[in-house]
């Protein structure tokens, strides 16, 4: 066990109340909204594979030699061990509540790679100072917005000073959206509302580090086409949220009582507009350095 672990936080922690509240309010949904079956699992995957096109990179902070990197929520790792081999050098740690395997995977996780289960909303399991480099993205789905502020200061707790802090989380508004899609979005925005959830959050990255005390602090926003009509990037991002949509369906059916079949049409409907309309989804990247 690397040394710079250290046991979690017990369920007293602030953090550990708000999530445990969000669920007994809301059960018996998980307050995570999207599960972690197979399907999902391929769609993690997918998800990667379409950001690191994107960004044209895993990551945009202006990291050198870093000597230890982490990422908060990993779901397959796959992140982890592609930066794993590109800094060989580094002991790269990463956590999610779903445990990976490193041994028994068809992912090729090196020795530098290290895994840790962990709910990042009870605090993490390392000593201060440890990273040059802690990561989190995509979890707009899985952190209630008021606890958005603790979660980026745990981050920085366990960051070295001089390292950076990367946050990356799309704005689910989208633009030039059709009147399906419109409705998609309210029904998606309001299940997410009733679990404290904010589909809006990728353009809050930038102020949360700012606030947090961080300086350099850079926000990106990729907008991003999605469909066909966006060519191979824009064919990802629609198959990545169609993906979304179906796991979502049960979920947000259960919220919102929309009938199953209407559910259907409304997903069917927005996969033909993204085309006609030629909507477009938002990305932002924010890091920013620990002083």
């Amino acid at each position: 066990m690397p040394w710079f672990w250290r046991a979690p936080k017990n369920t007293t922690h602030k953090n550990s109340r708000v999530v445990h509240a969000a669920k007994r309010a809301n059960d018996p949904v998980d307050l995570d909204m999207l599960p972690k079956d197979l399907r999902e699992v391929n769609r993690l995957d997918f998800q990667h594979y379409f950001m690191r096109q994107a960004l044209n990179s895993n990551y945009l902070a202006p990291i050198q030699r870093p000597t230890g990197i982490l990422d908060i929520g990993c779901g397959t790792g796959r992140w982890m061990a592609e930066m794993a081999q590109k800094f060989p050098q580094a002991s790269v740690t990463s956590t999610d509540v779903t445990p990976i395997s490193l041994t028994n995977s068809s992912i090729p996780f090196s020795s530098n790679c290290h895994f840790q289960q962990n709910n990042v909303l009870d605090g993490l399991p390392f000593l201060p100072n440890t990273f040059d480099f802690s990561h989190l993205r995509f979890l707009s789905f899985a952190l209630p917005l008021q606890t958005w502020p603790s979660v980026v200061q745990e981050l920085i707790r366990v960051t070295r000073p001089g390292g950076w802090v990367e946050l990356v989380e799309p704005d689910l508004t989208l633009r030039n959206p059709g009147p399906e899609t419109v409705r998609l979005l309210q029904l998606v925005g309001h299940s997410c509302e009733t679990r404290g959830l904010d589909v809006t959050i990728g353009k809050k990255l930038s102020s949360f580090l700012q606030n947090a005390g961080l300086t350099n602090v850079i926000e990106r926003k990729i907008s991003i086409p999605m469909g066909s009509w966006g060519g191979r990037i824009g064919s990802m991002l629609a198959i990545n949220y169609d993906e979304a949509a179906v796991v979502l369906k049960p979920l947000v059916t259960a919220i919102t009582k929309v009938p199953p079949e209407e559910y259907d049409f409304i997903v069917e409907a927005w996969q033909r507009e993204n085309n006609m309309y030629h909507t477009t989804c938002d990305f932002y990247v924010a890091y920013g350095q620990r002083p």
